[in-house]
């Protein structure tokens, strides 16, 4: 799904890759894809949660009880790169 990027302007894709629970721990993966003058790559959990959290999943705690972790890139997408993110995120139920 096409988002509007953290910064505020501009647009980027979104998806959720998986969401599971196990052992009272919930863990979210979510890719971020797209070309955009500040990148795809955030690493302000509370922008994060606001951003990819709450809307793949609006159960989610605080900001601050939240865990994330990332791998970026870039990959050919057609004829042009395109950088791309895949978040982490884990929290205890």
């Amino acid at each position: 799904m096409k988002i509007k990027h953290w910064q505020g302007y501009g647009s980027v894709n979104a998806k959720k890759l998986s969401k599971s629970t196990k052992g009272g721990i919930t863990t979210l993966k979510v890719e971020v894809s797209g070309n955009h003058e500040y990148g795809v790559v955030r690493d302000d959990i509370y922008d994060l949660k606001r951003w990819l959290v709450d809307r793949f999943d609006k159960t989610a705690p605080d900001c601050y009880d939240i865990g994330y972790s990332y791998e970026n890139g870039y990959r050919r997408n057609g004829s042009i790169d395109e950088e791309y993110c895949i978040y982490t995120f884990t929290w205890r139920n």
